[in-house]
């Protein structure tokens, strides 16, 4: 502000002094040239030249910047089209944020050839299509950034895979994606991808291969590889009982079975699928198998329902089998499944006073154990019709307990 009042006195002072002059002598100039002549003041001839020299001036710099449109005016109107492209762009990622795909679209193609990366424009442009459902737009959008830029070909392709599962294109989404694993086998996300891809279209055998990765660099927590497992081995044992069905060599499909779950072997910490497992073995006839795999689980974690299989194996030793059960006994007192399996492997023994005394303690731990029935026949059998009545009574009134009150006669 003092400058400028500064300059404005100063100027004011100048102006004085020059006043004062023209009033004092206006001068007196005359020009000559080839009989024309020009008779002017001093001063006006001053005021003349600067404004000649501004004219002069301003003209040279017209001219320079004509002359020169690289440094000039085309630079001038580059910029301000790079900036408002720059802004657009910006627009139109927000939009695209915002869910307002087909204005998104617009301002990321339109603003795309004027920014300094068209990649990230086409492509965001054509996830904006492909929310419309426009798949071609979405496709050409994504070969213009192919064009742009050759040498993002797996940004390209992570898009444009991205994008076909979205519209549920899951085989161009595999062949995709097995080219990017190609590019990068590591890469963790393409992993995720496959996963969901095969899981789509039930390849269980194919993501079965993944399985080691996923485990390995932990690309998968616990519950989601459990889960992943479990689908992946009721599906596969689903196909494995059809071929049975269909007179496939049983022990080729029991070999079958095993390998499949050592290969998945997160599901040994899920109770119900190492039952299922179990159970699976017994249906193929395979109790060896069964066994070994029943008393290793046991023997790390009590299980109620491996304990009741422990006693539907006919081919094995039932010795053998009792002396485990009756060695659990110590640790599982309060098993009345397990007293259950005891009864009824000695019975296959013909140990009938054992049996009677293993069933009698199944079924005062548990009243709604199958020890009711196994003990009444037994009795019966033994020749105590009368005891064997009573518990068949007992066992009619907690049936009738469980049946709906209705009127009676």
């Amino acid at each position: 502000m003092r400058k400028l009042l500064f300059l404005l006195v100063i100027m004011m002072a100048v102006g004085g002094v020059l006043g004062l002059l023209m009033r004092q002598d206006s001068g007196y100039v005359l020009i000559a040239y080839n009989g024309v002549k020009v008779e002017t003041s001093f001063w006006v001839l001053i005021l003349a030249l600067v404004i000649t020299l501004f004219v002069m001036s301003w003209t040279k710099r017209i001219l320079f910047i004509t002359l020169r449109p690289g440094n000039s005016i085309a630079k001038i109107t580059d910029n301000l089209a790079h900036k408002r492209a720059s802004r657009n762009t910006i627009r139109g990622m927000l939009e695209l944020v915002g869910g307002n795909w087909n204005k998104a679209e617009k301002l990321l193609k339109n603003s795309a050839e004027k920014v300094p990366y068209p990649l990230i424009n086409y492509i965001s442009a054509a996830y904006a299509a492909s929310e419309q459902d426009e798949h071609e737009r979405s496709a050409t959008l994504l070969r213009s950034a192919h064009k742009s830029t050759p040498e993002a070909e797996f940004a390209i392709g992570f898009a444009q895979s991205q994008i076909q599962m979205k519209q549920g294109h899951y085989e161009s989404a595999l062949a995709s994606l097995l080219r990017l694993q190609k590019l990068k086998p590591k890469h963790k996300q393409i992993i995720k991808m496959l996963v969901t891809v095969y899981t789509k279209l039930k390849d269980w055998d194919s993501l079965l291969t993944l399985t080691p990765i996923l485990k390995k660099d932990g690309i998968f927590d616990e519950d989601n590889m459990l889960e992943l497992e479990r689908n992946a081995f009721l599906a596969l044992l689903d196909k494995i009982k059809f071929r049975s069905k269909l007179g496939q060599n049983q022990k080729e499909l029991v070999v079958e079975v095993e390998n499949l779950w050592n290969k998945l072997d997160t599901l040994s910490k899920d109770d119900e699928m190492a039952l299922l497992y179990a159970q699976t073995l017994i249906h193929f006839g395979d109790d060896h198998r069964a066994e070994h795999f029943i008393r290793n689980s046991l023997n790390k974690k009590w299980s109620e329902g491996l304990i009741y299989e422990y006693g539907n194996m006919t081919k094995e030793n039932p010795k053998k089998l009792l002396a485990n059960c009756e060695a659990w006994l110590k640790k599982e007192p309060a098993s009345a499944n397990l007293y259950l399996v005891c009864g009824r492997l000695s019975q296959a023994m013909m140990f009938w006073g054992k049996a009677r005394d293993y069933y009698e303690q199944a079924f005062s731990l548990d009243n709604q154990s199958e020890a009711l029935p196994e003990l009444s026949r037994l009795l019966n059998a033994m020749g105590d019709t009368k005891a064997s009545q009573e518990l068949i009574m007992v066992n009619l009134n907690q049936a009738s307990n469980r049946l709906k009150p209705l009127p009676l006669p």
